[in-house]
């Protein structure tokens, strides 16, 4: 009985408190005190005097759970700090109010917001930054207010990054995650990370670049409102690959900004992406991906309007040989209209065309020929015998294709041997042919037969 007494009174005093909290949350506006307050210091009075006739009305307000007066008070405190320009008070009342017992969540978050506009106004770059500080440790831990902190934390990156500190920004930018906040939207959240990419680039941290770009689902770029988005995303990722010299993964950035409504209706951007597109396809490793694409991109009409980038692509796909030497000088004065090729990267592009072309041509080779000698293979892809035969194990090794060298004969085997029971499929293949070609004949030679006699 005693446990269900106390039971009972527990759950009165909560009835109570209940009740007694719904009277207290009645909003009250504090208007006129505000009002008196901006007027001292209106009057040249003293800040502080204004501000201490509002914390007790802002403590009420606070432990009555009255939002709404909470809230008033605590953002007429800040803009009185501001509209008397007194910096350093404005740092400190936000930190006062913030730390005070059970401040209401919505009052810190109308505070933080309305300090947040100052930052952009304030023209000092040390009182700026130490706003900008203030605020990021007030919003720490607070996951009401994590989209202002991550706004500021872009800010700070910012000056940061103005200043030449690069590594700076880029910590202070890697430490916030955006992919998980409510209040954002898809814009602002791809612009927060595009920026997280863009300086691990810029510091040349590759690995962490990767990471930050995979957190973008490319999916959110089917929105049309996004395609300026799209296009920085995959001209981040071109940055990306192209230090690690992934040809095919190039060609496939490329080619998903190809699909973008602005640069279809910029006729010079949507020629250079399409020479870039032929390029890259064109350095990639042969297979059965690269040759699909070639044979879908030799499709694309606008290549009417670029010949040399229509004939190299053909070239490609015809079984037939070509040389480097009769595409180098081409070559060489198209690379260098793309201004944001290194010459050194340029270099390199040729370098692995060259290697390209000499794999394009072994497979031709390989495809009329069983046997060859080494040196009129050698002959045919217009190379030294060394470098033929380095080129062609490389191949091999990779699985490229198949081939044999006999060393002592000089020659080169294109025909893989066949296992046992290949050689027997094959054998039954040619009895079955063979009887099937015997048996045409046999019912030919009785139909001649048949007509002889009806005739005679």
């Amino acid at each position: 009985s005693l446990l269900f007494g106390e039971e009972g009174s527990a759950a009165s005093s909560r009835a109570a408190m209940e009740v007694e909290s719904t009277t207290k949350v009645a909003a009250v506006s504090y208007a006129e005190e505000v009002a008196r307050a901006g007027a001292i210091v209106s009057d040249g009075g003293s800040l502080d005097g204004a501000l201490q006739t509002l914390l007790p009305l802002e403590k009420t307000a606070r432990l009555s759970a009255d939002v709404g007066g909470t809230t008033e008070l605590v953002v007429a405190m800040v803009q009185l700090c501001y509209k008397a320009k007194n910096w350093q008070a404005l740092n400190d009342t936000i930190v006062l109010l913030s730390k005070r017992r059970a401040q209401l969540k919505q009052a810190v978050t109308a505070m933080v917001q309305e300090a947040s506009k100052y930052v952009s106004e304030q023209s000092d770059e040390a009182l700026k930054l130490q706003l900008i500080e203030t605020l990021r440790a007030v919003s720490e831990g607070k996951m009401y207010v994590e989209v202002e902190r991550a706004r500021l934390t872009k800010t700070l990156a910012a000056m940061h990054e103005a200043k030449g500190e690069l590594e700076e920004a880029r910590k202070i930018m890697q430490d916030t995650t955006v992919e998980t906040l409510g209040g954002m939207d898809r814009r602002e959240k791809t612009e927060f990370i595009l920026e997280q990419v863009r300086l691990c680039l810029d510091t040349k941290d590759y690995v962490r670049a990767l990471i930050m770009a995979k957190k973008i689902q490319t999916k959110v770029f089917k929105d049309p409102e996004l395609d300026d988005l799209k296009m920085a995303y995959y001209t981040l990722i071109v940055r990306y690959h192209v230090h690690n010299h992934s040809w095919m993964d190039i060609f496939r950035a490329y080619q998903a900004m190809w699909t973008s409504p602005s640069l279809k209706a910029d006729l010079p951007a949507a020629h250079r992406c399409l020479k870039l597109q032929v390029l890259y396809l064109a350095l990639s490793p042969h297979d059965n991906e690269q040759s699909d694409q070639m044979h879908i991109l030799s499709s694309e009409k606008m290549l009417h309007d670029l010949p040399m980038y229509r004939q190299l692509l053909t070239l490609f796909i015809t079984k037939e040989l070509f040389h480097f030497n009769d595409l180098k000088e081409g070559l060489t004065v198209e690379l260098a209209t793309f201004d944001n090729l290194a010459q050194s990267e340029q270099e390199l592009m040729l370098e692995t065309m060259h290697k390209r072309i000499t794999e394009h041509n072994i497979h031709v080779v390989a495809g009329y020929y069983a046997r060859i000698t080494m040196a009129r293979l050698a002959s045919l892809l217009m190379l030294p015998q060394t470098q033929m035969e380095t080129q062609l194990c490389e191949m091999v090794t990779k699985k490229q294709i198949y081939a044999r060298i006999d060393r002592p004969a000089g020659v080169i085997s294109f025909v893989a041997p066949k296992s046992p029971s290949e050689l027997l499929n094959d054998w039954s293949g040619d009895i079955s042919q063979l009887l099937n070609l015997l048996e045409g004949s046999c019912h030919l030679i009785h139909k001649e037969n048949m007509v002889h006699k009806i005739v005679s």
